[in-house]
């Protein structure tokens, strides 16, 4: 595939050096940090903005290839050997040690949810940066990018091979549609003792379990008949709602904000063609999200013995938990204040299970706002997060797991 570097927005476009300007005064300083640390956080910051620029939804593949390759180039620009992947026409990118094996992975995506074109025009401004995928999840492609840059440059000024840095880096790009082609596909390429989904929590909180994830479709029939006349009809959408109520009745009871059972979202509807006829089928979509205590074939028969409808599991993904591991002790040790929570969502951390990969998902400040048109990241969590990442890797190179 040709690539033009020209066609890469390296910078934020503007018409004119005044509205260079207001750029600059978004900018705000990072809290009491040292030098060297500013620049780091600067220039994960800038990063970070130059990814946020390219519209890499699914709607637009092309960009998502464009900023998987601007990616390769930036890695490229660093001396620093990248593998670009295909899968289904999703691009991943994977950096790793001359050994390919690796005893610590951070992995990060660059594909992001659908937003208005304000949105990827990335601004700075009380020490946060807005913009889609500020949070969800170019930051940490961008932390990742720059960390093992100045890992790998600082091995190299001590006499060290890229090969001995314990440290490798996987970017996908198809985590927002489910990670089949990504995470799921890269992963069995890599050998690596500990994964660190940088997609999730927060700095003081490590996630160590998800939800998995069950999706629903609920299918009424009924008889068609002309609307002026119903009762000679049977209204599909009538036993729909009938079947939807049984449905939520298996969710009763389960309503606390901090909890940990399963959930029921009933989120798609479909149902008639004509407003003067009777419907004739009905279907409804439920997202389910459930827990290690739930017996998810149990449920799925014991809802579909109470409706009348049709109940079909179109979509059934795997919980996270994250194993007792030596290397998310130690991770703990050193990044004091953070403990280990939970997560009602779902990432590629799930993929960790199948490859038999002990991990754990982490990541930068952001206060819930992915997906949001306020999606932000708190740059001062960048610094701490960076610098707790720093000294795990240091941690794991002089005294080897």
């Amino acid at each position: 595939m040709n690539y033009d570097r020209q066609n890469v927005p390296r910078s934020l476009p503007r018409s004119s050096a005044n509205q260079n300007d207001q750029s600059q005064s978004r900018r705000s300083p990072i809290d009491n940090p040292s030098e060297k640390s500013s620049a780091t956080v600067r220039e994960i910051v800038d990063l970070t903005k130059d990814l946020i620029r390219f519209k890499s939804t699914h709607t637009r593949p092309e960009e998502i290839q464009k900023c998987a390759r601007f990616i390769e180039t930036w890695f490229k620009d660093h001396d620093i050997v990248c593998t670009f992947m295909q899968s289904n026409g999703v691009p991943s990118l994977r950096v790793l040690p001359a050994r390919r094996q690796t005893p610590l992975l951070l992995m990060s995506h660059i594909d992001v949810v659908n937003a208005t074109d304000p949105l990827f025009e990335p601004i700075e401004r009380d020490g946060r940066l807005y913009g889609r995928g500020a949070i969800d999840d170019k930051y940490a492609a961008a932390l990742s990018m720059v960390l093992l840059k100045n890992r790998i440059q600082s091995n190299r000024r001590k006499g060290m091979g890229a090969g001995t840095l314990p440290l490798g880096v996987l970017i996908t790009g198809d985590e927002e549609v489910g990670g089949y082609n990504g995470a799921r596909s890269a992963l069995g390429e890599i050998n690596c003792d500990f994964c660190i989904a940088l997609d999730g929590g927060r700095v003081n909180k490590i996630v160590v379990k998800e939800k998995g994830i069950l999706r629903l479709r609920v299918v009424a029939t009924g008889k068609t008949a002309h609307g002026a006349r119903p009762w000679q009809g049977e209204n599909a959408i009538e036993r729909l709602i009938a079947d939807c109520l049984v449905v939520k009745g298996f969710f009763e009871g389960l309503t606390e904000p901090e909890h940990w059972h399963r959930t029921m979202n009933l989120s798609v509807i479909h149902a008639g063609d004509s407003v003067n006829q009777v419907p004739d089928e009905a279907e409804a979509i439920f997202d389910v999200r459930y827990t290690e205590n739930d017996d998810v074939g149990d449920l799925v028969q014991r809802i579909q013995a109470a409706v009348t409808g049709k109940v079909i599991a179109i979509e059934r993904e795997p919980l996270f938990i994250s194993p007792e591991s030596s290397f998310r002790e130690r991770l703990l040790a050193l990044a004091t204040g953070t403990c280990t929570g939970i997560a009602h969502g779902a990432s590629d951390a799930r993929f960790l299970s199948q490859f038999n990969i002990p991990g754990i998902v982490w990541g930068a400040d952001g206060n819930s706002s992915q997906h949001s048109v306020e999606e932000h990241v708190e740059i001062q969590s960048l610094s701490r997060l960076y610098d707790l990442l720093d000294r795990f890797v240091t941690n794991i190179q002089e005294n080897p797991i």
